[in-house]
């Protein structure tokens, strides 16, 4: 991907700048495709060349910030000049935020906890309404604990009288 950048020149303690394009992964003082002027930071002096500029853009070339703040003074207009505005986050900021965070995650715990009591006064109407299919197996199974006990006792008597008989 293409990027227009500053390129660092000048003598230590007065900077100047070069416009350069150049690929994105390239190392900021490495090879440059094309240098479209330069920039002084401490005459406020911007040397630009504008067609090509513009022309690098249409190719695809993304500005930095700061190329993109010394294109806006240039006047020069384009959908890729994006300009993002950083700034320091307080201390009431941030912890106002982290108030809110916690308000959310508290409302959505209230909201998950009223769904589930919701869900579980669903499910014992439900139960009340119609015996289960396991309450009717327990029915089923103590009735055939009856009968079978009860068999057992009809089976006991007869060999109770047989062994009186002897």
């Amino acid at each position: 991907m293409l990027v227009m950048r500053l390129r660092r020149t000048g003598k230590k303690g007065q900077p100047t700048y070069r416009i350069v394009v150049a690929d994105n992964r390239a190392p900021i003082y490495g090879k440059y495709i094309e240098m479209l002027g330069h920039y002084n930071p401490q005459t406020k002096v911007i040397v630009l060349d504008k067609d090509t500029a513009l022309n690098w853009m249409n190719k695809g070339a993304k500005p930095t910030n700061t190329v993109g703040k010394i294109l806006k003074k240039e006047n020069l207009e384009h959908k890729s000049i994006v300009i993002k505005k950083f700034r320091a986050v307080s201390k009431k900021e941030l912890e106002a935020e982290k108030v809110k965070v916690e308000a959310e995650k508290a409302k959505i715990q209230a909201e998950k906890e009223a769904a589930k009591a919701a869900f579980e006064q669903q499910v014992e109407k439900e139960k009340a309404e119609k015996p289960s299919s396991e309450e009717k197996l327990q029915e089923a199974a103590q009735e055939s604990i009856q009968e079978t006990k009860e068999e057992e006792k009809v089976e006991e008597k007869p060999k109770e009288e047989k062994k009186t008989e002897e």
